[in-house]
């Protein structure tokens, strides 16, 4: 045989140390992303043209593209406060998630040392790895997406930010009566207990959220990895014509996704629930009268 399917683990490994810092290939890959969007903003925005061409044209498109997605979910005010968090994500998930299309990821790194022992063979001659050897390899790069640290740290990122704009936008009193209602228990009668029930079941809510923004972004990305390596050895270079525009599709899919949940779960952590509850029953009560004058008028003729 040719080649050998790449070991597939969950964990990064490490590919050398800075003091007492292991760094990963995962942790390399995400250091590359941040370098290639320093690069692509620096010269995007070094040339501040009235009528933008090259990369500024695709950067102002990116950013009022971003700027329009939010404003549309919490309008124009809250928008300015969101888009921050909300285009970093965006851009620098899209990002990671594409390092796994180039090729070297995943495929160039050093010849692991232990696997040679354990399969008894010598160290290769030259620096293509085929056949026995082609499996023997610790890549020195990996889309930072996959590695579960990375979406869980921006998964909690993402939900104490929430509750910092709650907090800041609501006030504490306000905020926290989303999840500990004691008002209901005293003036909403029999529904009361259930309104407070309903409150805790919120914090738990919010906790779930780490779960599902983390492991959501992680096995897709991980998996698409995995998928990418096995058509590689199934079917050699049409496999990759087929998968590499769906894994480009699911970079970008993921990257949204995750960008607007967070946007959605910030326009919740900053409405109230006591207006919104007052704009349905005003509402309804406008309903109501037209109705009645829609019946008077009908009775009158």
């Amino acid at each position: 045989m040719l080649w050998k399917l790449q070991p597939i683990q969950i964990q990064p490994e490490v590919i050398f140390s800075i003091g007492p810092l292991p760094v990963t290939n995962a942790l390399l890959g995400t250091w590359i992303s941040i370098i290639a969007l320093l690069l692509i903003f620096f010269f995007g925005t070094r040339r501040r043209n009235l009528i933008p061409s090259g990369m500024q044209n695709v950067v102002e498109w990116i950013v009022e593209y971003l700027l329009n997605l939010t404003e549309g979910v919490s309008g124009k005010v809250k928008a300015r406060k969101f888009f921050p968090l909300v285009a970093t994500f965006f851009i620098f998930i899209l990002f990671c998630n594409l390092l796994d299309v180039f090729p070297g990821v995943d495929t160039i790194g050093t010849v692991n040392l232990e696997a040679l022992k354990l399969a008894h063979l010598s160290p290769p001659t030259t620096f293509l790895l085929l056949g026995e050897y082609s499996n023997k390899l610790t890549p020195w790069i990996r889309p930072g997406t996959s590695d579960l640290n990375l979406t869980l740290a921006m998964a909690l990122v993402s939900v104490i930010v929430t509750q910092i704009f709650g907090f800041y936008t609501l006030g504490a009193k306000e905020h926290l009566s989303k999840y500990f209602n004691f008002k209901a228990l005293f003036t909403h009668g029999v529904q009361g207990p259930i309104e407070f029930f309903v409150g805790l079941i919120e914090i738990v809510t919010e906790l779930s959220r780490i779960l599902s923004f983390s492991f959501r972004l992680f096995g897709n990305i991980f998996a698409g990895s995995a998928v990418l390596a096995l058509f590689a050895l199934l079917l050699p270079f049409l496999g990759e014509v087929i998968f590499i525009p769906l894994e480009l599709f699911v970079a970008f899919v993921q990257a949204l996704i995750f960008a607007l949940l967070t946007l959605v779960f910030l326009e919740i952590a900053t409405s109230s629930h006591e207006h919104a509850q007052d704009e349905t029953e005003k509402e309804a009560l406008q309903q109501y009268e037209r109705a009645e004058e829609e019946k008077e008028a009908v009775t009158s003729s």
